[in-house]
């Protein structure tokens, strides 16, 4: 290329078209060409510094895929001057010399600057992050640390996006103790990142700028070309303030779980593919551009907490990729060590859950942890009967920082376990420790009114409002036979005495038989009458013999064993439930003692007084 020469150099005009006065240009300074010393003052970096892009007029360049703004057009003719300069300088000797072969070998990437590195991450929720994340800012700072590398994180914020009051704020990072400056904005486009980056450029003057944009646009319906012209923007504009700026922009991750995953993707694919395109177009001698690949290690069903954020899985990709790029070929500390460690997602902090009873069932309270986005709380029954572990069919309630779920239909007296696990979307965190109780304990009043009824075929009780159903205890009374006499009217039957006996008042013949004698009581005969002829008559039936009534069956005496009830006495027996309703039909036979109990699911009530049973 031959020298233009001073006659041969345009005319350089403002962004308006306007000549520039001779008190716009720069003063000469040694070392300088006759390129540099003719670039009027407003094309430079110290005349834009302390501006703002929306200050001004916007234009649009028609017919291009990248349109800059004001800004954007200013950092797009710097670098192309510079890259000018340069040729002409390290292709020619200098101004005055041509051109040779090596014009054509690639301009060598400038190594990092002496003294702390300054980097600033720009981006959108990925690189802010959300209550609870380490964000992958947290994992290269880590990394970058365990290199020695001086350096220090930029930026006009220090915060996440908090899910709970949904704006930004949070400062409960997983692990707090890094560097947690940036430039990130939770939801914005890439357009609107580069709207103000100059100026925070100019602010925080950033020597590396790690940027990760896009995503937002396209899912808002745009398509890759608006994203990339996002990106484009937002490098020419820093390079208005900065002009020897690195810059690392990273692929965009796949999403899944939209309800329009296949253009989303489509057109994710399509802005990785422009992207290398692009940093080709946009690298400049002083300020280069380079891609990180992060894309190529990205599994959005198992690296993102929902269809679209990176959980710590997905921020560790994001970092490793960030590392590479900025090792090789930037020369900034070494590629991210692989394999990749197994790091588990989901919220870390465990729940501290608490319990109470009301009347309408239990009330399991707890403390919101940080990312949690759901619990899921889990119900096992210890005892009686164990069962298997279930998630509660009932949603989580909040107020303020506080989560709650009313858990019902518990059996009383038995012994549950309660575990809260938190999720951020999809991805379930550290689980509480198990909470144990036995539910509504209180023993229920013992009945009393124990009656019997119908010759002992029915016992009833007054109802217990405490109780859920009753149980019937029993024991047969003791019985011992009756040795009283048995009262009644006895007969004395005797026989003629003989009348050749002895006569009464001798001693020597009382109770004895004396032959052709009278039996003693028995009066002698007198004189025979005289008697007359009797008309005949018939026989009289022969009277009926005379018996003697059976003696009675001897009488038993029946009574309880002692005074004591089912809960100590001997003997007792249960029949067990007998149903909620406060009667039982008798179903034993034989003089019994019933004693009542009252329950309540599992607990176990009083015991009644007893009532005697006889046989019915």
């Amino acid at each position: 290329m031959q020298d233009p020469g001073e006659d041969a150099i345009p005319e350089q005009r403002d962004p308006d078209g306007r000549a520039p006065r001779a008190d716009d240009d720069a003063p000469a300074q040694a070392g300088r060409n006759r390129w540099s010393w003719r670039l009027p003052y407003r094309l430079t970096a110290d005349y834009w510094r302390d501006r703002d892009w929306r200050d001004l007029v916007v234009w649009r360049r028609p017919g291009s895929r990248f349109e800059p703004g004001p800004l954007g057009l200013l950092g797009v003719m710097l670098s192309a001057m510079a890259v000018t300069m340069l040729l002409l300088q390290t292709g020619s000797g200098g101004l005055d010399g041509g051109r040779d072969a090596a014009d054509d070998a690639p301009v060598p990437v400038p190594g990092p600057p002496d003294g702390e590195l300054r980097i600033m991450m720009v981006g959108d929720a990925a690189t802010q992050g959300s209550s609870g994340d380490h964000t992958w800012r947290y994992h290269l700072w880590s990394h970058l640390s365990q290199q020695d590398v001086e350096f220090d994180f930029v930026g006009p914020s220090d915060d996440m996006y908090s899910l709970d009051s949904e704006e930004p704020g949070d400062l409960n990072y997983a692990e707090p103790d890094f560097d947690t400056d940036h430039a990130a904005r939770w939801g914005a486009t890439a357009r609107e990142l580069s709207s103000d980056i100059a100026q925070v450029a100019a602010e925080h003057d950033p020597q590396y700028l790690l940027l990760l944009a896009g995503t937002e646009d396209i899912l808002a319906g745009g398509g890759a070309d608006q994203a990339l012209d996002g990106v484009a923007e937002t490098v020419s504009t820093v390079r208005v303030v900065l002009d020897d700026a690195r810059f690392v922009v990273g692929e965009l991750p796949d999403v899944d779980g939209t309800d329009d995953d296949r253009r989303i993707n489509d057109e994710i694919a399509r802005f990785n593919m422009g992207l290398v395109d692009l940093a080709g177009q946009l690298t400049s001698a002083t300020s280069p551009v380079v891609v990180a690949q992060v894309a190529r290690e990205y599994a959005p069903a198992f690296d993102n907490w929902d269809a679209t954020h990176p959980n710590v899985r997905g921020e560790l990709k994001i970092a490793a990729a960030f590392a590479d790029a900025l090792a090789a070929p930037l020369g900034v500390g070494d590629g991210f060590p692989r394999p990749l460690p197994e790091l588990s997602a989901g919220p870390l902090t465990a729940p501290e859950p608490e319990y109470e009873e009301t009347d309408d069932g239990l009330l399991l309270s707890w403390k919101n942890v940080p990312g949690a986005t759901d619990y899921r709380v889990v119900q096992r029954r210890v005892e009686p009967d164990p069962d298997d572990a279930g998630v509660i069919p009932a949603d989580v309630e909040s107020a303020d920082d506080d989560r709650f779920v009313l858990v019902g239909s518990l059996f009383s007296g038995a012994r549950y376990e309660f575990v809260v696990r938190p999720l951020k979307g999809r991805d379930e965190g550290t689980e509480s420790e198990p909470l144990q109780l036995v539910w509504d304990d209180d023993p229920p009043p013992a009945p009393s009114w124990v009656r019997v009824h119908d010759g002992g075929s029915l016992v009833t009780w007054e109802d217990v409002a405490e109780a859920g159903h009753y149980e019937v205890w029993l024991r047969q009374l003791e019985c011992v036979p009756d040795r009283r006499a048995a009262t009644g009217d006895r007969r004395v039957f005797t026989t003629p005495r003989d009348l050749t006996g002895p006569r009464p008042g001798n001693p020597a013949t009382d109770d004895q038989e004396v032959p052709g004698g009278t039996e003693p009581g028995v009066e002698e005969p007198g004189p025979t009458p005289t008697l007359r002829p009797e008309p005949p008559r018939a026989d009289p039936e022969p009277a009926p013999e005379a018996s003697v009534p059976a003696a009675p069956a001897p009488r038993e005496s029946c009574a309880p064993l002692d005074g004591r009830g089912p809960g100590s006495g001997d003997g007792w027996r249960s029949l067990g439930s007998v149903g909620e309703r406060p009667r039982w039909a008798a179903s034993v036979s034989g003089p019994h003692e019933i004693v009542v109990r009252s329950h309540r699911d599992h607990v176990e009530g009083g015991y009644s007084g007893s009532v005697v049973l006889s046989e019915h």
